[in-house]
């Protein structure tokens, strides 16, 4: 199978505004995120590495980065939802975010970041060579 170029493309648009995500765990429930690939998140992320580092003295482990991240999902990826019992609010968010008791919403907001501007890829009939074959010899 050939793969058509051209479907691969990212939509920077979406990925930077932000596309409705259902979560497929939590029936009724969408959430409106930015992509991961979003430049405000992905320099905010880099210098919380580089504080952490700093204040650390080495690099900081997984576990040590889980409990700063989503606290850059509310201000950076996590633009609204709907579904659940209390409406969107950046303050809630940042709040329920930050609490370490809520860490399956910080994973479903990871998870539908990572799903912004998806693209079906688009496949074509194997292309043709680009050269006739060589002549028989006789």
């Amino acid at each position: 199978m050939t793969v058509r170029l051209s479907s691969i493309k990212a939509d920077l648009k979406r990925e930077d505004e932000g596309e409705w995500i259902a979560v497929a765990e939590w029936p009724g429930v969408e959430l409106l995120v930015r992509s991961i690939h979003n430049a405000e998140y992905r320099t905010a992320r880099d210098l919380l590495v580089q504080r952490m580092t700093r204040q650390l003295g080495r690099v900081p482990i997984a576990a040590e980065l889980e409990r700063e991240l989503p606290k850059l999902y509310a201000r950076h990826l996590l633009r609204g939802w709907r579904g659940f019992d209390e409406d969107y609010s950046a303050d809630l968010a940042a709040e329920k975010l930050a609490d370490p008791e809520f860490y399956p919403l910080a994973e479903q907001v990871l998870w539908a970041s990572t799903r912004v501007g998806e693209r079906a890829v688009e496949f074509v009939a194997a292309a043709e060579k680009n050269s006739a074959p060589p002549s028989a010899t006789t």
